[in-house]
């Protein structure tokens, strides 16, 4: 070996001749290699007037005599440039940008005065960092302030049902978490051994709902306001079995439109073993999609009603560049300021439209929209859910409608089943069905 290994500093030989030349050139390396510092890194060529010891990192694509050393320092040394190939870890200042440079992967990148160089994988404080703490501090207390402004620590996981969170421990057992665990819901959770864990308090990323899952509060009380229980069985109807068709009051139609009992829903029916008859094409599709399969035999009765629009034209409204017409709304009553309303909707013809009003919250199958809703009948059965909000000082008590369903043409139809309505705001499972009103339980 003729020279070191890092800094490649000549050495000098036995017996060597002239060895001053030997050691000089090794002076000059440490010269410009040791407390490195650059005028720049921008040029591409070299200055015209360099002077002795001036040192630059070579900006690319080089050119002249700094062709070919792109990335190096070049130093002007005895009257000609002499240059250093960088190794991984090297540090140099940079005159003009006032910055700290690192030389890793290849590249000089800036690096803030005082920091470690970036791409370490592991760093432990105090401690020892490994392969899944990949940072480690042990501390009485860990301080992460602002820089003149804001600061925000964020926790990043890959895919919504992966884990982002803080877990509390004593003895490495965790007692408590919080954030996003297993979904994008903010949970606080508890455990007696780091094992398993109960969720305390969940809020909904998507409406800020708050619940508590492992308290014995009162949740999701949902009582329906339509005294059939929205079965279309006529007023006051309490048994499990329904008989004919009969349109309620709570409903309007408008246009001309007009409903009809498309089906009902039999309990102990043919389709799932029973013998009491076989279910409608729709109505078997409904039931197929809300209840399990050893479910799907016995059950509440109810009808499905079949709306079709009228030749009316009255209250057009425009969506999407399409003209609709108005069929159904919730009759003018007496309401309280905040309700929620759900049904299952099918359309067979054409589209048709939930006309949202202010302060209304529409959800199909789940995904909320603060915009009017189509529901086309490719879609096949649709759980709707509405919460309806107004200001008490804004409202005359019976507006706006709760619901409000538009057509595009006369002779279009369309299914509607299990309405309910529910004073409140109340999160009603898509799959809840018919909804039992305060008179099911009467005499």
């Amino acid at each position: 070996m003729e020279s070191s290994p890092n800094l490649v500093l000549p050495y000098i030989m036995p017996s060597q001749a002239q060895a001053h030349v030997t050691h000089n050139e090794a002076i000059r390396a440490l010269d410009a290699l040791v407390q490195m510092s650059a005028e720049s890194r921008a040029l591409t060529a070299p200055p015209a007037s360099p002077t002795e010891g001036m040192r630059h990192i070579v900006g690319t694509p080089a050119t002249g005599d700094w062709f070919g050393h792109d990335g190096e320092l070049a130093a002007w040394q005895d009257g000609g440039w002499v240059f250093f190939t960088p190794k991984e870890g090297w540090r140099c200042w940079c005159a003009d940008e006032q910055v700290q440079l690192v030389h890793s992967a290849g590249a000089w990148i800036v690096q803030p005065v005082g920091a470690t160089p970036t791409g370490i994988e592991e760093l432990g404080v105090n401690t020892t960092a490994d392969g899944t703490n990949r940072l480690a501090v042990r501390a009485d207390a860990t301080l992460l302030t602002n820089e003149d402004g804001d600061h925000r620590l964020a926790i990043n996981k890959a895919a919504s049902g992966d884990t982002a969170s803080i877990i509390f421990q004593t003895g490495f057992a965790g007692h408590a978490e919080i954030g996003l665990t297993g979904s994008d819901d903010l949970a606080v959770r508890a455990s007696p051994d780091g094992s398993i864990f109960v969720d305390a308090l969940v809020v909904e990323s998507e409406s800020g709902r708050v619940t508590m899952p492992a308290s014995a509060f009162l949740s999701d009380y949902a009582i329906n306001l339509y005294d059939d229980s929205g079965r279309f069985g006529g007023a006051g109807a309490t048994d499990v079995a329904i008989g004919s068709f009969s349109w309620p009051g709570y409903l309007t139609l408008l246009n001309s439109s007009s409903a009809a009992g498309l089906a009902k829903f039999i309990t102990n029916n043919t389709d799932y073993g029973g013998d009491a008859g076989s279910l409608n094409p729709a109505v078997k599709d409904l039931i197929d999609r809300i209840r399990d399969a050893s479910f799907r035999r016995f059950g509440v009765e109810f009808w499905v009603a079949q709306i079709t629009q009228g030749s009316g034209t009255s209250n057009p409204f425009s969506s999407g560049g399409t003209t609709f017409h108005e069929m159904l709304a919730s009759a003018p009553r007496m309401r309280a300021p905040a309700m929620t309303f759900h049904a299952y909707v099918k359309a067979i013809d054409d589209d048709i439209l939930l006309r949202r009003s202010s302060g209304q919250t529409i959800y199909k199958d789940g995904e909320a929209s603060t915009d009017h809703v189509h529901v086309s009948p490719s879609e096949g059965w649709v759980s709707v859910r509405i919460e309806d909000i107004a200001d008490p000082r804004q409202t005359d008590g019976y507006q706006p409608a709760v619901l409000s369903v538009y057509g595009k043409a006369p002779g279009n139809k369309w299914l509607l089943a299990c309405p309910a309505l529910m004073a409140g705001i109340s999160k009603v499972d898509d799959d809840i069905g018919v909804v039992a009103a305060c008179n099911s339980w009467g005499a």
